[in-house]
């Protein structure tokens, strides 16, 4: 699931908390159900893994592009006044992507650096099946998978 998806899921689920550390948990969680459907990234993330070069720069533009359209999505969610509580829904967002930012040490370290020990790689291993394994067994053509995140997220922009 794109960066973009996952903050404005956790900005939903926050904004719905009725505490501050609820909503970063509650965005937290809500990342993993949405790693489990296919949604079209796990090729590219495994060609940059492995062959580096242009599939990497690929990926970091995706990513790029990925962190930009999140900021513009949710920035205008917030200037539209949409969140009743925008601090809880900060914090859902944050929640949401706080993840994906936990599995880049592992993968850092392993796959950058080579490294035999890893600091969380119990999470990375989690994170990993989750997405790769528990429903995802089998992954949809990119184009697919941004046409249903696309469906997605116009439907939670609807529920905030």
């Amino acid at each position: 699931m794109f960066l973009t998806l996952h903050a404005a899921a956790g900005a939903l689920v926050g904004e719905h908390a009725s505490q501050p550390w609820l909503a970063l948990l509650f965005g937290f969680l809500s990342h993993f159900p949405m790693d489990m459907f296919p949604h079209g990234d796990r090729k590219m993330g495994e060609k940059a893994k492995d062959h580096g070069g242009h599939h990497l720069r690929r990926f970091i533009i995706l990513i790029t592009v990925d962190l930009l359209a999140g900021i513009a999505i949710l920035g205008t969610g917030f200037a539209l006044g949409k969140f009743e509580h925008p601090w809880y829904a900060v914090l859902g967002m944050l929640g949401g992507l706080l993840p994906d930012a936990i599995v880049a040490i592992p993968e850092y370290a392993m796959f950058v650096k080579r490294s035999e020990k890893v600091l969380l790689r119990w999470f990375y291993r989690f994170h990993d099946f989750n997405h790769n394994n528990l429903i995802t067994f089998f992954d949809i053509p990119m184009r697919l998978g941004l046409a249903l995140q696309a469906i997605l997220l116009v439907a939670i922009w609807k529920m905030w």
